[in-house]
């Protein structure tokens, strides 16, 4: 995400981060559709499970050597760094002290927003492995792959919703929209009791992937280019941290909750959810004050 930050420019940048969601979406639904089948594949030397995670972990050494090797990323030009990374030009450096008070509002409001729409979506699906393997659902190998490929086809209807809306909306509008569709959808998840059911509130979440990249590329466009890295960066190891909590917090939630309401943490991840969208609706009044309000420089 960095790398794709550093190698676009401002008004690109939410498309080339949802490009790199793209790519891991489509190739976890490769996975996930082969994922059950290869889980079953066992023979009389090597147990069932032990060939998929043979495979896997050849690809996770593949991916960690082309990264080390192979991996190269074109930066934008200095042209297109100050725009990009909303560098304040020298006829306006009596309001640096201003501008660097707006940005790291936003950024303190964008990071509070990612830390519990990650919460959110982390929790909820922490645990949707383990409610699909019971009752009522009670699925198979098989059917946890292709379940998992529904997750992944997420990223591909994400992706079409920020090329197909972006010209139309601000990127806080579609941070909005994103959050919505993963509230209705991980909310409907709570009363789950069947198949369908299941895939139709997955379909739900058609544009659930679109926060976090865009949420990234907002905060890219606050800070000087020199600074990007170092920004996505922290966030990165402060969603992290906050993986630390929600995910034993979630699991211990569902056993509480298992025998009365299974669906009762999906239920407390759409109040997270909705959390979220309070700090980036400030961010949006507060863009689009600044728009209404910016004065026009003189000669």
């Amino acid at each position: 995400m960095t790398l794709a930050s550093l190698s676009s420019t401002a008004s690109e940048r939410s498309k080339a981060l949802s490009r790199v969601e793209l790519l891991y979406g489509m190739a976890g639904l490769v996975g996930s559709l082969a994922s059950g089948h290869l889980f079953m594949l066992y023979t009389s030397s090597l147990g069932r499970g032990i060939i998929l995670l043979i495979i896997s972990t050849l690809l996770a050494v593949l991916c960690l050597l082309h990264a080390a090797l192979l991996l190269q990323v074109k930066e934008v030009s200095s042209s297109e760094e100050e725009e990009s990374c909303g560098l304040i030009p020298p006829s306006v450096q009596s309001e640096v002290p201003v501008q660097r008070e707006r940005n790291l509002t936003k950024i303190v409001l964008l990071y509070t927003a990612a830390i519990l729409y990650s919460s959110a979506v982390g929790g909820a699906i922490n645990v949707l492995g383990a409610f699909v393997l019971k009752e009522p659902l009670s699925w198979n190998a098989q059917q946890v792959g292709y379940g998992n490929a529904a997750g992944c086809l997420l990223f591909i209807t994400s992706y079409l919703g920020v090329i197909g809306l972006r010209r139309y909306v601000s990127e806080t509008s579609l941070i909005m929209i994103g959050m919505l569709s993963f509230t209705s959808g991980i909310y409907f998840m709570s009363f789950v009791t069947t198949t369908y059911m299941f895939y139709l509130a997955r379909s739900l979440n058609l544009f659930a992937l679109i926060p976090l990249p865009t949420i990234r590329s907002l905060l890219s466009q606050q800070v000087p280019k020199s600074s990007c890295g170092m920004t996505l960066t922290v966030l990165q190891l402060v969603l992290k941290l906050a993986a630390a909590a929600y995910i034993p917090a979630s699991t211990k939630i569902y056993q509480s909750t298992l025998d009365w309401s299974p669906g009762f943490v999906f239920m407390l991840s759409s109040v997270f959810s909705v959390l979220a969208m309070i700090p980036i609706s400030i961010v949006g009044c507060r863009s689009q004050a600044k728009l209404q309000y910016e004065t026009i420089q003189g000669d």
